[in-house]
């Protein structure tokens, strides 16, 4: 319940409030006055959300939760009144642009709640429901459970308990099973409240008066979608390598009759080389094996769950960044409990006002360290731009590509030897291409997939695709951009969507995802060339420089004051928008690898189309 309650209250998202000097008429200065009092009724409002969020655990009662939920209901009607106050003016009588602007925003603060009633007992339970499909324990295990320990026949649920198998599992009859089984289980479900969620952003849009992706996305999906393209093709040529071979390796794994030699890859074997990147066994065991791979969570070991969020403090701290008051260490951090531990937990982070709240997890893992390292650029990007006012603090999501730059910067071995936490390891060449190896399968492999839930996601808003059609076009897309097939034919009313499509889907998570990615190697690049580093990119870290924390600060201080392509320009001086290249150079020993062996082996490069029949 209090995940869900977050996810509820992350939609109360939106970006109002405008400093301007020299306003020019009564009617500028009555909007300026408008604008003014909204964005510190708004911060206001927001801290409140956050300190109660944080507050929340698991045990409450009925009367605590349905007092939240009151709560929330009447921000949800202030931010309602906020856009029809802000619809009440005129924007051909304000003259100061920038107040214009502001009042064009402020229209859209009402978001999905424009929706009424039908927000709270409409919107909200779909969000969780589909949330649920991957952690209900309602799918019964393969062959009775005869391959589980001690033959435990209980349901289990995707995340974690399918997830877990796929990361070991080399048994392609109980992989296809939990592929099908997991989404026939949840075809009705899936299709019924996702296409509520659709039809809630068109008619909210509607309600608004403002194009329907302009309220998903939040800035100018046209020209973004129009760069993830452009990405997309630059990326393409390295991922038709990794496909061939990958393709190579599971087709004399499984034969001709489960993959063939020139087609798609079977989704579930797809996901299988996903979840097995850095695990022993993987495709690419034979040619390097995971033992000659430190563990890196020994490097963590020592540590409690607090010192990998001082850990990764550091890393900030080095680069010239102030250290996190005593204030959020005491109040906005928020610890563990320790009665009810969860192996599984994520992260949790609150940053829609400078007032950030954060909460950690007991679990002490080298992926947990990395997780804060991208969770603290979130929190001093707040930092940094807290003087702005609400209108200006949206910062186009550039909070996620930075948190991916520093994590490459973390991770490296120079780093991790240089930070003491790798100790009596050898990162011999042989060692730092294993490394990259199974970096390049988790994050070129990923990258087509993000952009195809986005783009499923936006034919569906503008109406190019209906629910009908949509499981046909959401495979056509696959095999087009990612060389996947379904495992089997699919039928009339299938939803194929994994269940990572619906994850935070309000906040258009995938999206987010892809230009992490992309943009996150353009900032890794950029800001190892101004730490002068010598050497292949994949082994550079500029910790503890200064240079590298100026530009951060001069990009993170603007949040949405300039155009997104200005804002960049602080890190990436030539930037021509989204670009593989950056990426494509981290990767390029795997990539030449990838030729020579590709071409040794006759392989075919791009893949046939499927014969699998999708209705």
């Amino acid at each position: 319940m209090r995940y869900a309650c977050q996810a509820q209250l992350l939609l109360l998202i939106a970006a109002i409030g405008v400093t301007r000097a020299g306003v020019s008429s009564n009617y500028d200065r009555q909007a300026k006055t408008f604008i003014d009092q909204s964005s510190e009724r708004y911060f206001k409002l927001y801290n409140q959300i956050a300190s109660e969020t944080y507050s929340a655990n698991n045990e409450e009662d009925f009367e605590a939760l349905f007092s939240k939920l009151t709560n929330v209901k009447r921000i949800a009607d202030e931010l309602v009144g906020i856009s029809r106050e802000a619809s009440g003016f005129d924007l051909s009588k304000v003259q100061d642009g920038e107040l214009k602007l502001a009042l064009q925003e402020l229209r859209k603060v009402g978001d999905l709640f424009v929706l009424g009633e039908d927000y709270f007992s409409s919107v909200q339970m779909n969000l969780a429901a589909l949330q649920k499909m991957s952690t209900d324990k309602d799918i019964e295990p393969y062959l009775g459970g005869a391959k589980m320990p001690n033959e435990d026949d209980s349901p289990l649920a995707y995340y974690p308990d399918i997830q877990k198998i796929v990361q070991r599992s080399s048994d392609v009859d109980e992989l296809k099973y939990y592929w099908e089984t997991w989404r026939d289980k949840n075809q009705i479900w899936a299709s019924v409240n996702f296409y509520t969620i659709v039809q809630s952003y068109q008619k909210a849009a509607k309600i608004l008066e403002i194009p329907v992706h302009q309220l998903w996305y939040r800035y100018d999906s046209q020209e973004m979608l129009q760069q993830m393209e452009q990405a997309m093709a630059e990326l393409r040529p390295a991922y038709q390598q990794l496909h061939a071979f990958v393709r190579h390796e599971l087709h004399k794994k499984y034969g001709n009759e489960v993959v063939s030699a020139n087609g798609p890859i079977p989704d579930h074997l797809f996901q299988q080389v996903l979840e097995q990147a850095w695990e022993e066994g993987s495709i690419i065991e034979a040619y390097f094996p995971r033992k000659d791979l430190p563990q890196y969570d020994d490097f963590v070991q020592q540590l409690s769950a607090k010192a990998l969020i001082n850990e990764s403090e550091s890393f900030y701290t080095s680069l010239g960044f102030p250290p996190l008051s005593a204030e959020f260490h005491k109040n906005q951090l928020k610890e563990p409990n320790e009665d009810r531990p969860d192996d599984d937990c994520r992260p949790a982070l609150f940053d829609l006002t400078p007032h950030v709240y954060m909460m950690y997890c007991e679990k002490v893992s080298f992926r947990k360290l990395m997780q804060y390292h991208a969770h603290m650029a979130r929190v001093y990007y707040a930092e940094q731009k807290k003087q702005l006012p609400s209108y200006y603090f949206k910062a186009y999501n550039l909070e996620y590509p930075v948190g991916e730059a520093v994590v490459l910067s973390a991770s490296s071995p120079t780093h991790l030897t240089g930070r003491g936490l790798a100790k009596n390891v050898q990162f011999t060449e042989q060692t730092l291409m294993n490394r990259l190896f199974r970096m390049g399968i988790h994050t070129v492999l990923n990258i087509p997939l993000y952009y195809v839930h986005t783009k499923v996601m936006h034919d569906l808003l503008n109406g190019t695709v209906d629910m009908d059609t949509v499981n046909r076009h959401y495979w056509r897309l696959l095999e087009q951009h990612a060389g996947i097939e379904p495992p089997t034919d699919r039928t009339e009313g299938a939803i194929d969507f994994p269940y990572k499509f619906y994850v935070n889907i309000e906040q258009n998570y995938q999206t987010k995802k892809f230009i992490s990615e992309i943009l996150g190697y353009q900032f890794y690049r950029a800001l190892c060339h101004q730490a002068n580093h010598r050497g292949l990119l994949h082994n550079c870290d500029f910790y503890g420089n200064f240079a590298v924390g100026n530009s951060l600060k001069a990009m993170m201080s603007l949040g949405s004051t300039k155009p997104w392509r200005e804002v960049v320009g602080k890190v990436l001086p030539k930037n021509t928008g989204l670009s593989s290249l950056a990426l494509l150079e981290y990767y390029q020993p795997i990539v030449d690898w990838l030729k020579t062996h590709n071409k040794q082996t006759k392989v075919k490069i791009g893949w046939n189309s499927t014969q699998k029949k999708v209705v």
